[in-house]
C-alpha cells in the first residue's frame, strides 16, 4: 500500500478540535515521510507494563527540579547539618522497600513524624514505589496524608505522579483523577500516567478523552508512550472510527517508525477485526522484530484466521526471526483450533530445539493443542516434563480432561495440584464442579464445595454459579439456594441458574417468586430468565402468570426471537390457548427448528392433529430441515383415522431422509400403527429395533392389549422382565388392559398386587379403573362396586360408566340406576349414561322406565351423541352416520347391505331390535341394519380390492348387533375386518372376533 507525502494542516487541526479524519484520508498518509531520528529505546510496551515503567523512563527525560529542592522551611545552615542524616535515612528506607518490608518502612516514616524530624520529598519515593508494588492502597493513602501534614501540599509533580500511578494500579481511577485535577501543573509524565492508568483499568473512553484534551491544550505534546496507551484504548473501546483518528495523529507526529507504536497499531486493528488494516500497518513497518511478527500472528489467531497465523509463523522462520514464547503460544492455539495435529507436532519439535518447550506459556499451549487433538498420552508426558507449572498449566490439563469426559483423570490432576500446594482458582473449581455435575456425583460435589469454602472461593460468582447447577442436578435444591446466597456479587447468570434450579426440581412457585424478587431489586431479566420463568408457568397451574410474563416481554422490548417465542408457544399450548400460540408463532421472524417442533407439539396436545400435519408439510415446502423430534411429534398426531394416510407419508419421509430414526421415532411408529390396527407392522418395527428402551416395550405391550392379543402382551411383559427392564406404572396399565380385554381376572389381581409388593409402584387412578373394568366384565358387580368405594381418589364418571355397562351386560337395573345417578351428578351432559340405563330397562322389557329416561334426557337438555364411522379409500376419508344417504355411492352401498343381510341371516343372524328405543317411521330391523359401521363396511367391500383388510373407526362403543353382524360378514365375504371403537380394536375374521365377544 502506497501513501502520499503529507497530512494537510487543515486535516490535523480538524482532528485536534474534535473532528474526525476519514478512513480514506488516514490511509493516504505516508509512512515514508516519518522521521526515524529518535535515539530513545523504550523497554516498556503495552498498558500494563508501561504503567510500571513509564515514570522512571520519562522522569529521566523531563527532570522534576521541584522534587530535588530542599524543604522551603530549612535555612541554608540547616541544609548542611541534615545532608548526612537525609542520606542515611534515604538508604535505610530504600533498603527496607527493596526487600518488601513496607510495614517497617512505614514505621520509620511515622517515627520521624512523631520526633519532629523533617524528611525531603524524595525520601518518600521508595516507600510509595513499594506501596505500588504491593498494591497497598491503605498505606499509600496514609503516606499521602502524612506528606500533606508534613507541609508538602502539594507534594510536587514527581510525587503526585507516583500517587496517580498508585491509585491506578489499585483500581481507583477516580482518586487518581482527583490528584491530577488538583495538581498546580502537569508534566508529560502526569498525562501519560493518567492515560495509561485509564487504559489499565479498562476506562477506554476516559483515556481517549484525556488524550484528545492533551492534544488540544498543547501544554504537553503526546510522545510515543502516550500514543501507545491511546492506541491500546482504541483497541479496547471497540469503535473503529477512533482507531483511524489516532492512527492519523501517530502518522502526523512521525511515530510510526517507532517499533512499539507500529506493533500496537497492528494489535489495535486486529482486536477490531480489521485484519486488512493490521496487515497494511505490518507491511509498512520499517523494522519488524519478533514483537511485530507476534502481534500479527496473535491477531490472526484471535480472529480465527488460523491458517494465516500458521503461514505467518512459517514466514517468520524463513526470514530468520526467532520466535518467542508468545509467537509459539499463538501459533499452537491456531493449530488447536483447526485440529492440525501434524503442524502442531512440527512446532512442538521446533520449540524443543529452541528451548521454548519448557516455558510455561508454550508448555500450556502444547497441552491445549494435544488435548484438543485427543492425544492424551502426549498431554500426560508434556505435563509431567514441564519444569515449571503455573496455575494456567494446571487449569489447562484439568479443563481439557473434563471437556473430553476424562473425569477421573481431571480429578486426579486436581488432587495432585492440591497436594503440591498449588492454590486452585475460580477457573479450576468451575471446571471440576462442572464435570461432577454432568455425572450427578453429589459426594464429589460436596467435597469440592468444602475445598472452595476453605480456599475462600465459594463466594466467587463463577464458582457459586457452578455449585448452584451441581446441586440442582443432584436434586438438592435447598443447597443450591444456600450456594446462591453465599455469592458475594451474584450476576444475571446466578439468578438464572437459581430460577432454573427451582424449575428443574418442580418448584415452580419458588422460581416465579424469585423472579419477582429479582425485579424488585432492580435486576433486569434477560432472555434466559424469561424462558425459565415461562417453563415454570407452563408446568404450574398458573396460566395468568404466563400471560403476565408475556406482557413483561413485550413491555421491556425483549426480542421475540425463536428462543423466547418457542417458550411462549409451549406455555400457551400447555394451557390450551392454542390460538395465542399460533399468534406468537406467526410473529417470530426467524423461526428455528425448535420453534416449528414446539408449534407442532402444541397442536397435538390440543387435539388439532390436522393442523400439526399441515405445519409439518409446510416445513417440507419451506426446506426446513426436520429432525427425529419433529417426526416423533407429528407421528403422535397420525394415530387417528383422519390422519392414517398422512402417517404413512410421514413414515415414507423418515425412510427417505438422511436421518437415522432413533428409538423415540420408532416408538412413535409402533404406537401409530398399533392405534391404526396395524399390529403386524408394529411388531415388525419392534423386532427390528436394536436399542429397545422401556418405552419401546410398553408401546408394544399396549399395542397388543388394544388389539385384543392379550397372550402376546403378557408374553412380552414376561420377556421384558427377563431382560432386567423394570416396568413402570404405564407398563402395568397396558398389562391390566390386556387382562381386562381377555377376561383374565385372577392374573390381573396378581399383577395389581405385584405392583406394590414386588415393584414398589403406588397404583394410580388408571390402575384402579382397570381393576374396576376387569371385575365388572367378569360379572363380579358387587366386588366392582366395593372396589370403587375403596379407591383412595374421588371416583370419576369413567369408573361408574364401566360398572353401568356391566350392569347392562349382566342385567342388574338397580345397580345400573345407582351408577347412572353417580355419572349424572359428575357429568350431567353425558348422554352415554342415559342410553346405557335405558338399554338396561329395554332388555328387561321395562318400557315405562325407558320412556322416563327419554323424558329425563329432554328435560336436562341432553342429546345423544350421534354415532359416526370412518373408512379410508384411496387416501380419501369417508364418514357415515346411521341411515346416511348423503354418500355419492349410496345406492350401491344400500344394495350391498341388503345382499349382506340376506347372506348373514342364512348364517343365523337375528337383528337385535331391542336396542332401538326411538320410535321411527322405518322398522326397527331396517334401522339397526343401517348403523354407520355397517354402511362403512359395505363401502369397503365394494371399493377395495379382494383380500384387502377393511378398517373402520367409530367414535362410540360398537353395539352388540353391529358386532355380531361384522363377525358374520367377515365369514361370508372371506375378508378381515378391523373395527376400532372407543374401547379397543376388534379384529373380525372367519366369523370370530379377537375380543372373544368380551368387550
Amino acid at each position: 500500500m502506497q501513501y502520499p507525502q503529507h497530512v494537510t494542516s487543515h486535516q490535523y487541526n480538524r482532528f485536534k478540535n474534535g473532528g474526525h479524519l476519514s478512513r480514506a484520508a488516514l490511509f493516504t498518509l505516508s509512512h515514508k515521510s516519518v522521521s526515524s531520528s529518535s535515539n530513545f529505546r523504550f523497554i516498556a510496551f503495552g498498558a500494563p507494563r508501561f504503567c510500571n515503567a513509564h515514570l522512571v523512563v520519562e522522569a529521566r527525560l523531563s527532570r522534576n527540579t521541584d522534587a530535588t529542592q530542599p524543604s522551603p522551611r530549612q535555612t541554608p545552615a540547616q541544609k548542611v547539618h541534615h545532608v548526612s542524616d537525609q542520606t542515611g535515612l534515604h538508604q535505610r528506607l530504600d533498603f527496607l522497600c527493596q526487600h518488601g518490608k513496607l510495614e517497617e518502612a512505614m514505621e520509620v516514616v511515622d517515627s520521624m513524624e512523631k520526633s519532629g524530624y523533617e524528611l525531603e520529598a524524595t525520601a518518600y519515593n521508595s516507600v510509595v514505589s513499594c506501596c505500588i508494588w504491593r498494591r497497598d492502597l491503605e498505606k499509600g493513602d496514609w503516606l499521602r496524608k502524612h506528606m500533606i501534614r508534613a507541609g508538602f501540599d502539594p507534594p510536587g509533580v514527581f510525587m503526585d505522579n507516583q500517587f496517580i500511578n498508585l491509585y491506578m494500579k489499585c483500581g481507583k481511577p477516580s482518586s487518581a483523577r482527583q490528584v491530577f485535577d488538583e495538581m498546580p501543573k502537569h508534566n508529560l509524565v502526569s498525562w501519560n500516567a493518567m492515560i495509561a492508568g485509564y487504559c489499565y483499568n479498562g476506562c477506554y473512553v476516559e483515556a481517549l478523552k484525556l488524550f484528545r484534551e492533551m492534544c488540544v491544550t498543547e501544554a504537553e505534546h503526546p510522545n510515543q508512550l502516550t500514543c501507545i496507551s491511546a492506541i491500546t484504548s482504541c483497541g479496547g473501546f471497540g469503535d473503529s472510527s477512533y482507531c483511524y483518528q489516532v492512527h492519523g495523529y501517530v502518522i502526523k507526529r512521525g511515530f510510526v517508525a517507532y517499533g512499539p507504536v507500529g506493533n500496537a497499531l497492528v494489535t489495535m486493528y486486529g482486536k477490531q477485526g480489521l485484519l486488512e488494516e493490521a496487515e497494511a500497518v505490518f507491511s509498512n513497518l520499517l523494522q519488524r522484530d519478533e514483537v511485530s511478527w507476534n502481534a500479527l500472528i496473535s491477531v490472526n489467531s484471535w480472529s480465527q484466521h488460523c491458517d494465516r497465523a500458521i503461514e505467518l509463523f512459517a514466514r517468520m522462520q524463513q526470514e530468520g526471526i526467532k520466535a518467542n514464547e508468545y509467537a509459539f503460544g499463538s501459533v499452537l492455539k491456531s493449530c488447536a483450533a483447526t485440529g492440525n495435529r501434524t503442524m502442531a507436532e512440527q512446532i512442538h519439535t521446533l520449540a524443543i530445539k529452541t528451548g521454548f518447550a519448557a516455558h510455561p506459556i508454550v508448555g500450556t499451549a502444547l497441552l491445549d493443542v494435544h488435548a484438543k487433538c485427543m492425544n492424551f498420552e502426549d498431554v500426560k508426558l508434556i505435563f509431567a516434563n514441564m519444569p515449571e507449572r503455573n496455575i494456567v498449566s494446571w487449569n489447562t490439563v484439568i479443563g481439557r480432561c473434563m471437556e473430553s469426559t476424562r473425569i477421573t483423570d481431571g480429578l486426579h490432576y486436581f488432587q495432585k495440584m492440591c497436594e503440591m500446594d498449588v492454590k486452585p482458582d475460580d477457573f479450576t473449581f468451575t471446571s471440576v464442579i462442572k464435570a461432577v455435575t454432568e455425572e450427578s456425583n453429589l459426594k464429589e460435589g460436596k467435597q469440592l464445595h468444602a475445598k472452595a469454602i476453605k480456599g475462600g472461593l465459594h463466594s466467587d460468582t463463577s464458582v457459586g454459579n457452578s455449585l448452584i447447577t451441581m446441586y440442582s442436578n443432584c436434586a438438592q435444591v435447598q443447597k443450591s439456594f444456600l450456594a446462591f446466597n453465599d455469592i458475594f456479587e451474584p450476576d444475571l447468570i446466578s439468578w438464572n441458574s437459581m430460577i432454573h434450579s427451582y424449575v428443574q426440581n418442580d418448584r415452580q412457585e419458588e422460581a416465579l417468586s424469585l423472579f419477582i424478587d429479582m425485579r424488585h431489586l432492580g435486576i433486569e431479566p434477560g432472555e434466559f430468565t424469561c424462558v425459565s420463568c415461562l417453563a415454570a408457568a407452563t408446568a404450574s397451574e398458573w396460566p395468568e402468570m404466563g400471560k403476565q410474563l408475556h406482557a413483561y416481554i413485550v413491555k421491556d422490548a425483549i426480542a421475540l426471537n425463536a428462543f423466547v417465542g418457542s417458550a411462549l408457544i409451549g406455555m400457551y399450548g400447555k394451557h390450551g390457548a392454542i390460538r395465542k400460540a399460533e399468534l406468537v408463532f406467526s410473529k417470530i421472524d426467524e423461526k428455528d427448528l425448535i420453534t416449528w417442533n414446539t408449534m407442532i407439539s402444541a397442536f397435538i396436545q390440543n387435539g388439532e392433529a390436522t393442523k400439526a400435519l399441515q405445519l409439518f408439510f409446510q416445513m417440507k415446502e419451506e426446506d426446513v430441515e426436520v429432525d427425529n423430534y419433529t417426526f416423533a411429534s407429528v407421528l403422535a398426531g397420525c394415530a387417528d383415522v383422519t390422519a392414517a394416510a398422512q402417517g404413512r407419508q410421514v413414515h415414507s419421509q423418515i425412510l427417505k431422509s438422511r436421518l437415522v430414526a432413533d428409538t423415540a421415532v420408532v416408538n412413535a411408529l409402533i404406537t401409530m400403527y398399533s392405534r391404526l390396527g396395524c399390529i403386524d407392522e408394529s411388531a415388525q418395527l419392534f423386532a427390528k429395533l436394536s436399542d429397545k428402551n422401556l418405552l419401546s416395550w410398553t408401546a408394544m405391550i399396549s399395542g397388543y392389549a388394544q388389539n385384543g392379543n392379550a397372550a402376546e402382551a403378557i408374553k412380552l411383559f414376561n420377556q421384558m422382565q427377563s431382560f432386567n427392564i423394570q416396568p413402570t406404572g404405564v407398563t402395568f396399565v397396558a398389562v391390566l388392559t390386556a387382562c381386562s380385554h381377555a377376561g383374565l381376572t385372577e392374573q390381573a389381581e396378581q399383577y395389581f398386587d405385584a405392583m406394590t409388593t414386588t415393584y414398589r409402584i403406588a397404583p394410580g387412578y388408571e390402575h384402579y379403573a382397570c381393576m374396576v373394568d376387569i371385575l365388572a366384565r367378569a360379572g363380579r358387580l358387587q366386588d366392582a362396586e366395593n372396589f370403587i368405594m375403596q379407591i383412595p381418589y374421588e371416583p370419576n364418571a369413567l369408573v361408574w360408566k364401566m360398572l353401568l355397562s356391566a350392569c347392562r351386560t349382566y342385567g342388574d337395573p338397580d345397580r345400573g340406576r345407582r351408577s347412572m345417578e353417580k355419572i349424572v351428578a359428575l357429568e350431567p351432559g353425558d348422554s352415554a349414561a342415559y342410553v346405557l340405563l335405558s338399554n338396561i330397562y329395554a332388555d328387561s322389557g321395562k318400557w315405562e322406565d325407558v320412556a322416563r329416561i327419554r323424558k329425563l334426557m329432554k328435560r336436562n337438555g341432553v342429546k345423544k351423541e350421534p354415532g359416526k364411522s370412518w373408512i379410508e379409500i384411496q387416501n380419501t376419508l369417508h364418514e357415515f352416520v346411521a341411515g346416511d344417504r348423503s354418500h355419492p355411492q349410496v345406492h350401491d352401498i344400500h344394495s350391498k347391505l341388503h345382499e349382506l343381510l340376506e347372506e348373514i341371516k342364512r348364517e343365523g343372524y337375528q337383528p337385535q331390535t331391542n336396542l332401538i328405543i326411538d320410535d321411527e317411521k322405518e322398522s326397527r330391523e331396517h334401522s339397526i341394519f343401517y348403523h354407520s359401521e355397517k354402511l362403512a363396511i359395505a363401502l369397503g367391500i365394494i371399493s377395495l380390492a379382494p383380500n384387502t383388510t377393511i378398517k373402520i373407526f367409530k367414535n362410540l362403543r360398537v353395539c352388540e348387533d353391529c358386532h355380531t353382524a361384522a363377525k358374520l360378514i367377515s365369514k361370508v365375504v372371506g375378508r378381515t375386518i378391523i373395527l376400532r371403537d372407543t374401547c379397543r380394536f376388534h379384529h373380525f375374521k372367519d366369523g370370530l372376533c379377537s375380543c372373544r365377544d368380551f368387550w
